[in-house]
């Protein structure tokens, strides 16, 4: 059901989250006219839910007092999340000693509608090591980790997700075939491998995990400027499917990549 159609949406309330998800994006402080050229609301309507949510205490205005920053109190909904995370508690240790062996950045991801979203990074020490933040997004039709996630999905899952990844990458005139590609690799291989889908320069690697019916992806963000496809292959890939295995690997490969069940309407875009 539409979020126009669903009497149960409460608009005033996905307003709200709208614009902490803005700044959270931003990483930096923000005023109304910006927030409001970007969510796509009024900006008398920002101004009110910024009033609120400083009110409320989960942001404040910066030194400027002419922006608006998140403030710590936003963590108070992530803690309990991460600390509930029995997968993240397992993955860890694995993490810590993956970036030790390769000086690579190393993070666990998990789906978050059609982004994917950083719950532990171990930053690389490595001087051209990709960097990520924990809690930071991506699309899932530009990541490793978005290909290695579908592919281990239910095939029902797994299909209306690629039918909202097509329209979605269709509308930012984005290749969806090379999505599509990389899926089909990842079901024959059981990881996943792109090479500048999301931006030139940055490539990645990634292994679905499945630990007590909770799935995530081990993933290794990497430079391809100074790491070839090969050396993907061969040297990195074993050492993420080795950890995976010993955390959980998760089957993939649900359904054929050209095989639409019935009744889905998949668009290759």
């Amino acid at each position: 059901m539409s979020e126009a159609k669903d009497r149960q949406f409460v608009d005033a309330l996905a307003r709200g989250f709208a614009v902490l998800e803005c700044l959270s994006r931003a990483q930096r402080p923000m005023g109304n006219g910006e927030i409001s050229r970007i969510v796509g609301l009024p900006p008398s309507t920002i101004s009110r839910l910024t009033h609120t949510l400083t009110e409320l205490g989960y942001i404040r205005r910066s030194s400027s007092e002419r922006t608006y920053e998140l403030t710590p109190k936003n963590l108070t909904l992530g803690y309990p999340v991460l600390a509930g995370m029995t997968l993240l508690d397992r993955a860890r240790p694995y993490l810590k000693s993956i970036s030790d062996e390769t000086h690579e950045t190393v993070a666990l991801a998990v789906r978050d509608s059609l982004h994917i979203s950083f719950v532990e990074v171990i930053p690389g020490t490595n001087l051209l090591a990709v960097r990520l933040a924990t809690g930071g997004r991506l699309r899932m039709g530009v990541s490793a980790a978005g290909v290695a996630i579908t592919a281990a999905l239910s095939e029902r899952k797994r299909w209306s997700t690629l039918n909202r990844l097509s329209a979605d990458m269709e509308q930012r005139n984005e290749d969806f075939k090379a999505f599509e590609r990389a899926l089909e690799d990842c079901d024959k291989t059981g990881y996943a491998i792109v090479r500048n889908l999301w931006q030139e320069g940055v490539g990645g690697i990634s292994v679905p995990l499945l630990w007590q019916g909770s799935l995530a992806a081990l993933t290794m963000p990497i430079s391809t400027g100074s790491i070839n496809e090969q050396r993907m292959r061969n040297d990195l890939v074993p050492i993420l499917l080795k950890a995976a295995h010993e955390i959980g690997a998760a089957p993939v490969g649900a359904a054929p990549v050209g095989a639409v069940p019935s009744g889905a309407n998949l668009s290759s875009g």
